[in-house]
């Protein structure tokens, strides 16, 4: 695996930035007024249920969509010949890849190559499909017989035209089988390898953005909840406990100033950092209550994202 947290420059400027960004479809608000940094180099996870804004605010900062308030700065360059500028050093692919059903994957590379005015030439284009996996016969397949998951890693080829400083991805993985998913995963962390370029990765995933992620931005109904590390995100350690006597376990934790966070037949559910479990054997063992069972119990990025989100249900798109 790749360094998770590449080395950055002491005040590098982020790749992109977003101030007070807002995007309405008629009554619909999809972004609020939004504010965000992302650094420089490493992937940076974009978490959220569907509804939640991703594609829109990932369309803004591609410049496939226009804000209705708010500014977009892509590597320090803004206003709107900045960010024309900052544009060229982007690539994209949101929502699913669109390309010539009956042209092969190398021949589809090709014409976007014209269209991007890439001037890499057959070389980029045989080094981009080895990067993802489709040299040899994949290369020459027709892209109405490819795989959902060689459509999906042609799709990040195109969005590698021109070699990209940053590299925003939309829900890469969805639809693809386990193998697919892991490619794709092994692929991302690859292209970020040693922070020389930023990839953007949208997900509603919980596990591949704690898999594939340095810092993670966490929207629900176009608003931000959270920005920062991934373990940052993490719900605060606990254990699980059972006992002898649960009912005069619970008694006796609580006057003795444990947090019991709930109780179910699993047993209780009790706030206690990482190293300090046996306190709680021994302060029920002295009181003559036995540990039937104590293991960990939460601390992982989904319990942390259903804190943060409230609930984490989906809302329509």
């Amino acid at each position: 695996m790749t360094d998770r947290f590449p080395t950055r420059p002491e005040g590098s400027v982020p790749a992109v930035s977003v101030s007070s960004l807002t995007k309405r479809f008629g009554r619909v608000t999809a972004v609020e007024d939004l504010s965000l940094d992302i650094p420089a180099g490493g992937v940076f996870g974009l978490l959220g249920p569907n509804g939640s804004g991703k594609t829109t605010l990932l369309s803004m900062v591609s410049g496939f969509i226009r804000p209705t308030d708010g500014t977009v700065t892509l590597f320090g360059h803004n206003g709107p010949t900045g960010h024309a500028q900052g544009l060229a050093k982007v690539g994209a692919l949101i929502e699913r890849p669109i390309f010539w059903p009956y042209m092969s994957c190398r021949d589809n590379l090709k014409c976007l190559q014209g269209v991007y005015g890439s001037d890499g030439g057959d070389a980029e284009i045989s080094d981009l499909l080895d990067t993802v996996n489709l040299g040899g016969e994949a290369a020459r397949r027709k892209f109405r017989a490819c795989s959902t998951g060689m459509k999906q890693r042609l799709g990040i080829a195109a969005a590698l035209l021109g070699d990209p400083s940053l590299l925003i991805l939309d829900e890469p993985t969805n639809g693809l089988d386990p193998v697919g998913i892991v490619e794709v995963r092994d692929l991302i962390r690859g292209l970020a390898a040693n922070g020389r370029r930023t990839v953007v990765l949208a997900s509603h995933l919980l596990n591949e953005v704690e898999q594939v992620c340095d810092e993670v931005a966490v929207m629900r109904r176009g608003k931000l909840l959270y920005c920062g590390p991934v373990a940052g995100m993490g719900a605060p350690a606990s254990a699980l406990v059972r006992t002898t006597d649960d009912d005069r376990a619970a008694a006796l934790l609580t006057d003795a100033g444990w947090d019991i966070r709930s109780r179910s037949e699993d047993g209780l559910e009790v706030a206690a950092a990482p190293g300090r479990e046996w306190e709680i054997s021994r302060d029920l063992a002295d009181a003559g209550v036995y540990v039937s069972q104590l293991r960990p119990a939460s601390g992982s990025l989904e319990a942390g994202f259903m804190e943060v989100t409230g609930d984490g249900q989906s809302e329509d798109e």
